[in-house]
């Protein structure tokens, strides 16, 4: 605030001049009605800001309500799904308990029908060795009949021999006469018993022969069979193998289905769980929707006392106003103060230097108060001094400031306006002493930061 001189030879009336502090009893309803229309202001301003956090509420209730209708939706059609989905476990974990079953009973039959294959193996071994040792046997039988016959042969020709020696003999009996008459009966005989050996010769070879046939036959039939239990033995091994392999896949298979089984049972309980806690939240949004609900009442009922505030508000404004014009009327201050403009013009060529010199844009409270103090106390002319943000709070005063905040100040709205502001004479509230308030708007790269101001006093 500017320094003001009192105007020279005019005394004041003794009633107005009588106050224990020596201030005019207009000077203290200034002071009074200036401390109330502050106060007025900070009401206003916190009955606004409770206005508007209070429809930001009501709205953002709002929108929690719809979000926790969509909520319980939500849930309820998850919480539906879920139950299909453990319905649907259910039949699975049930299906794969009898696919494990009849995956272990299969399992069970073909162990049962290897076995069974193994020991078919075991005799169609067994009766392959037999053929084997049968085949070796009549190979034997063949050259056993062979040397047979080659022995008939050799009596065949012993026995052709020994019929032309007869005839030889029975010629030369025949030459002796009567005394070869005796050896002509042996030669006969001789020849008769030739005669029948060759006979049976002949038909032992003729039956050997068939025995031979026969035996070439059965050699064959037994090649063949042989042949045929060789090759089913082979295509045994081969089944053997393959169901050596189905064995060992069924035997995976087995375990798969038993660890799936064990897996669907595991899940299928965690889906249960799963449904049961979505029936929990389902209860619990549809009662956080009915204490939304409240809240939203509250909210109203707190919006019309936020209202009733705001009125009551307007109406100590009118009577602040009022109060101010009783007390501008009788023009105390005007009256008997003129405003030297000097100083006034000294005062801001000093604050213009002091803002260009300062770093007051970093909005740091410690360096404004050492920098604030030094231009205090360099200048005696100031009363007070004090520093604010964008939003109207102190940074820092000397002394301390009696608003909580200056949003609604005249000096305040034209500083952060880029305009200096100087107020015309008036009896401060802090300082209790008639006085003029300067402002300046501090500036960060031409951008309005904060608000500097100043009070000067009369002496």
């Amino acid at each position: 605030m500017f320094l003001l001189n009192r105007r020279k030879e005019r005394e004041l009336p003794v009633e107005e001049t009588t106050l224990s502090d020596n201030q005019p009893i207009d000077g203290q309803v200034q002071v009074a009605a200036d401390q109330l229309d502050g106060m007025v202001e900070q009401m206003k301003l916190a009955a606004e800001s409770l206005e508007q956090t209070s429809t930001s509420s009501k709205e953002s209730t709002l929108d929690l309500i719809r979000h926790i209708e969509k909520t319980v939706e939500n849930t309820l059609k998850v919480a539906e799904k879920m139950r299909g989905i453990e319905s649907s476990a259910q039949e699975i974990s049930s299906f794969s308990e009898e696919i494990h079953a009849n995956s272990e009973s299969s399992f069970q039959e073909l162990m049962v029908s290897m076995d069974s294959l193994h020991k078919l193996k075991n005799s169609i071994s067994q009766l392959s060795e037999g053929h084997v040792l049968l085949l070796k046997q009549m190979e034997q039988l063949v050259n056993h009949s062979n040397k047979i016959n080659e022995i008939i042969h050799t009596i065949g020709a012993i026995s052709q021999r020994t019929r032309i020696l007869a005839l030889n003999a029975a010629i030369e009996a025949a030459r002796a006469g009567d005394h070869g008459k005796g050896f002509t009966v042996v030669a006969n005989e001789v020849g008769i018993l030739a005669n029948q050996t060759s006979q049976a010769v002949e038909e032992t070879r003729e039956n050997i022969g068939i025995i031979q046939g026969e035996i070439e036959v059965s050699t064959d039939m037994m090649k063949r069979e042989t042949e045929q239990v060789l090759k089913g033995s082979s295509e045994l091994r081969v089944v053997l193998k393959h169901m050596g392999t189905f064995k060992e896949n069924l035997s995976n298979i087995n375990e798969m289905v038993s660890d799936s089984t064990e897996a669907v049972g595991i899940q299928t309980l965690e889906v249960v769980e799963i449904a049961n806690l979505l029936d929990e939240i389902s209860e619990m949004s549809l009662h956080n929707k009915d204490l939304a609900y409240r809240v939203t009442l509250d909210m109203n009922e707190q919006h019309d006392s936020i209202g009733q505030i705001l009125s009551t508000s307007r109406s100590l404004t009118n009577t602040s106003n009022e109060l101010q014009k009783i007390v501008n009327r009788k023009q105390l201050i005007v009256n008997h103060l003129q405003v030297d403009q000097q100083i006034i013009e000294d005062v801001q060529r000093k604050i213009s230097e002091f803002l260009e010199a300062s770093t007051l844009e970093n909005l740091d409270p410690n360096l404004h108060e050492l920098e604030l103090n030094r231009f205090l106390e360099e200048n005696s002319e100031l009363e007070a001094i004090w520093t604010n943000r964008l939003d109207g709070t102190f940074i820092y005063s000397n002394p301390p400031a009696g608003l909580v905040n200056a949003k609604a100040r005249s000096w305040f709205i034209q500083a952060i306006h880029g305009q200096p502001f100087v107020s015309e004479p008036y009896i401060s509230a802090l300082t209790k002493s008639l006085c003029i308030t300067i402002s300046y708007p501090i500036r960060w790269d031409q951008e309005i930061v904060g608000v500097l101001g100043v009070d000067v006093v009369s002496g």
